[in-house]
């Protein structure tokens, strides 16, 4: 029998009870379906096993004769992004549908200690993967890893997301010329790939993105091992 492969959303946002709770008020129905452990899946002739963001292995669900597939895990391995907009139920595929302007393109100057990167194996971490960003190794804990952006004060909103291997890093973005701190934050391993927005942005000419990372006891090694910054958009 011909069966239609479906790619939908599976996600650990809703618990059962949060689901069963909101059901009557939404468009969700309860359904009847298997869980197909034998139904293997190749993406570009490569034999691929979705996962979720813990790293737990992820099963095509059968429904009617139709074959489901989680959304996120397999956007990642086609290298397509996906986002979700939760107050409008929306499931967004491709950066084409994606408002706002990549700061991956708009980078000004040149640093030797963040790094513009479309390589998959470094940029890939928590189980996620990443296919274009910024990246930085043992950031000192006293001179930053930076990076600027010129903006042209015309934007009004930040986003990135931000992910950190080994001890805790520090994040600060600051308005370089006017030499006001607009956010920050510290990042830990736990957090995975955290999201950040940062708004009033407006009269950003130079953005700094400054990254420092942490020493031992001792301050002799740096025990940040690795920080990566991607989605970064300005609208």
């Amino acid at each position: 029998m011909k069966r239609t492969i479906f790619i939908v959303l599976l996600s650990g946002a809703f618990s059962i009870g949060a689901i069963s709770a909101v059901a009557a008020e939404t468009n969700l129905k309860e359904i009847k379906a298997y869980i197909n452990n034998s139904l293997k899946i190749k993406v570009d002739g490569k034999q691929f096993v979705p996962t979720d963001s813990e790293g737990n292995q992820l099963n095509p669900i059968v429904y009617e004769g139709n074959s489901y597939l989680p959304v996120r895990s397999l956007s990642q391995a086609l290298n397509v992004s996906v986002n979700y907009d939760q107050s409008t139920s929306t499931i967004t595929l491709g950066d084409g549908q994606v408002e706002g302007d990549k700061l991956v393109q708009m980078r000004a100057g040149e640093s030797n200690t963040v790094i513009t990167s479309r390589d998959p194996d470094i940029l890939s971490i928590h189980n996620e993967h990443v296919v274009e960003g910024f990246y930085t190794v043992k950031p000192h804990d006293i001179l930053p890893s930076t990076i600027t952006f010129r903006l042209y004060a015309k934007y009004r909103k930040l986003s990135f997301r931000v992910g950190a291997i080994g001890s805790p890093a520090t994040i600060i973005v600051s308005d370089q010329k006017n030499k006001v701190e607009l956010k920050k934050f510290t990042i830990m391993e736990s957090d995975k790939f955290k999201s950040l927005e940062i708004a009033n942005i407006g009269d950003v000419d130079y953005l700094d993105i400054k990254i420092y990372g942490t020493t031992d006891k001792n301050r002799v090694n740096f025990t940040t091992e690795k920080v990566v910054i991607t989605d970064a958009l300005v609208h």
